[in-house]
Order: structure tokens, then sequence, then C-alpha cells
């Protein structure tokens, strides 16, 4: 068991065994990976048209309504700079993302686990989180944020093991918070309850005023990135944009109208009910709390209460709006890495062979693959692209000289990705909100067919909306249907139009 141990015990092998395995498991999990035809997730084509706007020339907010954060507009923007038409450069940017977050779970592991457990339990919580129904297609903004959200775990529990109060600790994890506030600041939950248990803990060590200026360091770090944005979209005349859509239309259009005790009691039934949509992360997930609540393997109370009260300061923030998407919980899976440190902390007290190692950690590579060919996204892998309206419709769009389109009343279909489109519009897209609550979408796309700044309007239908698209105010005028397609999506059969300026 030695000789293994000594063998793991290599920075740049841990790193290597984690590349791979997250080089294999997004292949097969993730839609962006060059094993699918195509992924049509409205929300990955958003955050790739926004970042593909970015890099030309386009200002998130002012020119292009979406209402993610800046940086993860980023993220995908070096995706589209790898590949302007498909998702191979942000698959290549979720194995990094991937084997950063595996790097840090790893380092969680081994302050209680020996080198070969604490890799296992790494390997074996990445292939459970991928292969996860909350993972959905792929390159959601939780993905993103597991690295964060990982590290800034290891931090604080090395902080408190070690009695390391350094700056460099609040300044680092100050610039992790600032990151996660501009890809999604309802994420942030988990770092208030970094810094107040940071800030008490020095206070209980009578450390008054280091534990106040620690929240000044802390709030610096955090400014950074926060700073580099601003200065961004005040040289592009962009600053209220952003504070209206980023901030304002996030805290108001998307938030249910529900009184306090109801939206309490949802966020518990919503964060239950996500964990029991995955046995396995539910079983891992108690074990983790069964973990925390004594000290016997976690041994710092300091850590139980950190561990605890940031996954429920975490739900409050995701979950306290009322709207229980299912890629929410992603991030909260990333706490199963104590139910395997409950585990296996038992195991290796037990079993010190090596061979009993190898089989264990065979057992556990099989396990990985077995999990991550569940995901729920496997049955897309073998579909023609010839099967999406989106390479349908590309064929004809290519052939004009005017490549101008508008995904007209939808969230954004993958239209703009497949065509290399940039849109000339700002309303490129609807949103998940009612046209009573943000009437400017709808308004701005009708103005924009009204006005014929489009050369193709795309139309999405479906059973509760089929003959809608022949009472859109001006389409019928101005444009004529060239193009129909029915396509199965997400379990819902619809039937997408293209129409043509006339």
């Amino acid at each position: 068991m030695k000789k293994l141990s000594n063998y793991l015990d290599n920075k740049k092998v841990i790193l290597a065994i984690l590349l791979i395995v997250s080089i294999l498991t997004l292949l097969i999990c993730s839609k962006d990976s060059p094993l699918y035809p195509y992924n049509d997730w409205v929300d990955g084509n958003a955050f790739f048209t926004m970042g593909k706007g970015m890099f030309n020339g386009k200002v998130p907010y002012k020119d292009l309504f979406e209402q993610k954060g800046p940086l993860l507009y980023l993220i995908y923007g070096i995706g589209y700079l790898i590949s302007h038409d498909t998702f191979l450069g942000v698959y290549l940017l979720e194995v990094i993302s991937y084997t950063i977050f595996g790097y840090f779970l790893f380092k969680i592991a081994r302050t209680y686990l020996n080198q070969f457990y604490a890799l296992l339990t790494s390997v074996l919580t990445l292939a459970i989180i991928s292969g996860s129904i909350s993972f959905v297609q792929g390159g959601s903004a939780e993905e993103f944020c597991l690295p964060f959200v990982a590290s800034s775990v290891y931090f604080f529990i090395k902080i408190i093991n070690e009695n390391d109060f350094g700056k460099k600790y609040l300044l680092i994890n100050g610039a992790i918070a600032g990151c996660v506030s501009l890809i999604k600041f309802n994420l942030l939950g988990l770092w208030f309850i970094w810094m107040a248990l940071y800030f008490f803990k020095l206070i209980s060590l009578k450390e008054i005023k280091k534990a106040f200026i620690s929240c000044v360091y802390f709030l610096v770090g955090m400014f950074i990135p926060i700073f580099i944005s601003i200065l961004y979209f005040v040289i592009n005349g962009a600053l209220r944009d952003y504070y209206d859509v980023y901030i304002t239309f996030n805290l108001t259009a998307y938030s249910t109208t529900i009184d306090l005790k109801t939206r309490i009691l949802n966020m518990f039934s919503a964060i239950f009910q996500q964990m029991k949509y995955n046995r396995t992360i539910y079983i891992l997930l108690c074990l983790g709390f069964v973990n925390c609540l004594t000290t016997k393997i976690l041994k710092n109370i300091w850590i139980n209460i950190f561990i605890l009260l940031s996954f429920i300061f975490l739900m409050i923030g995701v979950y306290i709006g009322g709207l229980p998407f299912i890629y929410y919980f992603l991030c909260f899976e990333a706490y199963i890495i104590f139910g395997f440190i409950f585990v296996f902390s038992i195991v290796q007290n037990f079993l010190n062979s090596q061979t009993l190692a190898i089989c264990i950690l065979c057992g556990g590579m099989i396990f990985s693959v077995h999990y991550s060919l569940k995901s729920p996204n496997r049955g897309y892998m073998n579909i023609p692209q010839s099967a999406y309206a989106q390479y349908v419709f590309k064929d004809i769009i290519d052939k004009s000289k005017n490549k101008t389109l508008l995904n007209y009343d939808n969230l954004d279909g993958g239209f703009y990705t497949t065509c290399n489109i940039v849109p000339n519009v700002k309303y490129f897209m609807r949103q998940n909100v009612g046209y009573d609550r943000y009437p400017q979408i709808i308004d701005g796309q009708r103005e924009a067919i009204k006005n014929k700044e489009i050369e193709f309007v795309v139309i999405r239908e479906y059973k509760d909306t089929i003959g809608y698209r022949k009472n859109i105010p001006y389409l019928n005028d101005n444009y004529k249907e060239i193009k129909k397609f029915k396509q199965l999506y997400e379990g819902m059969d619809f039937t997408y139009y293209l129409y043509c300026l006339k």
C-alpha cells in the first residue's frame, strides 16, 4: 500500500489522472464533446452567442440582452475563438475546469485520507456529478463555478487546520468570490459564510483588530475582478446597462411573487426533491451531513459548522427566488466529497493490503465508467446532424449574402451557433419571463420584424402554440415561410419554421 501511495505522491501524476478522467467523463456526459453531433441546450447556446458577440464588437447587456454574468460570456467567448460554430472549444474549457475541480476535491480528501483513497474519492465524485441529471447537457454556469466552490472549501479547511490566517488566503478567496459574482451572483452565500466564520474564528482567538482588517482584505480581493468588469463596461459606455440587466433584472424579473413563508417552504421542498432525483447523491450527501455532526473524522467543529452553513446559505441564495431548475443543484453535489470521506476513512483503517487497494481502484474505475454511461445525454450521441433544424436551416441560410437572423419569441435555439451569426438586434432571444414583466424583449423583436432589420426569422411551435406564427405582427406581411422542420427537444415535439424576407 505504501508503494502505491508513494507512486501517487506526485502532483503531476495526480493531475494527469484527473485530466484523463475529466476528458473521458465529459466525452460521455457533456453534449459539448465531439462525440455528440450538437448541443441544442438553449442556455449553452445563449452563452455562446453572447461570448461570440463580445469578440465581435458587441457589448453584453447594451448590444445583446441576456442575464448571466460577463465572466461566463468571456469563457464561452474563448470557446468561440477555438471553434466558431461548434462547442469543441467550450468542451476543452470544461475539461480544464473539471480537472481543476477534481484537483481541489483531491486536496480536500487528502486532508483526511491517504493518497490512494483521496484520489479514488475525487475520481468517483467527478464521475457521479457529470453523470447526474443536474449536469444537464453540459456547460452550465454552475458547472464552471465548481472549481471555485471546491477551492474555497479546501482553503477554509486548510486555514482552520493549520491555524494560518495569512492575508494571501483572504485575497485569493475574495478574488474567487468576485469571479463567482461575475458568473452567477446568487451562489455567493457560500462565500458569505466563508468570511463570516473566518471573522468569528479570529474573534474567538481575541484577534479583534485582525478580524476586522481581514474583512477589508477579503473585500479588496473580491473587488479586483469586479473592478475589471466595471472598467470594461465604463470604457464601452454600458455601465448602466450592466447594472440594469445583470443586477436589477435578475433580482426582479426572475423572482416569483410569493410571500416569505411560501418561499422558505418551496426552498426546502426544492432542495429535497432535487436530492432525491439521484439516490447515490442523496445517500452520499446524507453521509456527509452525518460526518459533519461528529468531529471524529473532520476533527474541528469550525470546519463542521462551515460545511453545514455554507450548504444552507448556498441553498438560500439559489432557491429563495422560487424557481427550482434542475441544474441549480449542481453546485450542491460537490458536497458528496464529505460522504466519500466518511466511507473511505473507515475503509482505509481496515484495508491496508496493496492488492485489495488495486482491486478497489479497479472497482472504482469500473463504477465511474458505469455511472458516466448512465448520463441522460447518451441517447443523443448517435443522432445525425440532419435530424437537427439548426443544421437543416444552416444549409439554407449559408447560401444568403445577408446572413442576419432573429430567433423569435424563444430561448436561443442554437441557430446563431451553427450558422456562425452574430445577432444584429439586441433582443436576439426571449428570456424565461412573461411579457407583462419585461415587454421590451418581444416589443423589440416585433420592431425588428416590422423594420425588416433581419433576413431570416426562426419560429418554434409546439402543442400549445400551434398556429400562433400566423398572428405575429408584421411577420406574414414582410416575410415568407420557406422551410418547416419537426424535431424532438427534451422529450417534446417541436416544429421549427424558417421565414425569409420577401
